[in-house]
């Protein structure tokens, strides 16, 4: 119950997802259902923490930061499991197509392999940057872990998705100071696991190129 009620969002991704993936033709090979259902719940998240993080002021955050913390950590690990399964998935998925296809039948898949790795890329940055709201507003003895520069108050949703791109797209920080362990380990952790997502999908990326090549 404190699952449902912490995360709704992330429950009706899921179950869109699922319930898509199970809707699909028959047809159509299980691998294909299982990404169609993937990129299925996981925009449907995005889209609604994204909406969510536009309209929340600073009150609203510090609520929900709260009540994310008990779930916070599972939460991100199975996020990290499922960006880079959904990676392995896409990359079997491609390596099956170019050898069963055509060209032109081959577009679909390719349009497939594109939403999984947009999707699955931008799922990482959004819950860290979830759970480095939640740690900045948990952190003890007042120190808040990161500081903004220039800011006046408490940051919004958007400064923290600020960040945690700029960590996912270059894999170091930007202008924002880390100030305290907790969060510097943190910071870590999505660094790590940014450079290691990042050089899949550059590798899944030459392998389309030269699938199409060929």
């Amino acid at each position: 119950m404190s699952l449902l009620r912490a995360r709704p969002r992330l429950l009706v991704g899921c179950a869109i997802g699922l319930l898509l993936a199970l809707l699909w033709p028959i047809a159509l090979p299980w691998l294909t259902r299982l990404l169609l259902g993937w990129n299925t719940g996981v925009w449907t998240y995005l889209t609604l923490v994204l909406w969510m993080m536009s309209r929340s002021d600073a009150a609203h955050l510090q609520q929900r930061a709260r009540l994310l913390g008990d779930s916070m950590a599972v939460v991100l690990l199975l996020a990290m499991v499922g960006a880079f399964a959904s990676l392995a998935a896409i990359t079997l998925e491609m390596a099956q197509v170019r050898h069963g296809v055509n060209a032109v039948q081959g577009w679909p898949y390719l349009l497939l392999a594109i939403a999984t790795v947009a999707g699955s890329w931008l799922l990482l940055p959004v819950e860290f940057s979830l759970a480095y709201a939640s740690l900045y507003h948990r952190e003890a003895g007042g120190a808040n872990g990161l500081e903004f520069p220039g800011l006046k108050g408490h940051p919004d949703y958007l400064d923290f998705f600020y960040f945690a791109v700029t960590l996912a797209a270059t894999s170091q920080t930007s202008d924002v100071a880390v100030s305290t362990r907790p969060m510097r380990r943190l910071v870590l952790v999505q660094a790590v696991l940014s450079f290691v997502f990042n050089t899949g999908v550059l590798a899944l990326t030459i392998n389309i190129l030269a699938g199409l090549i060929s």
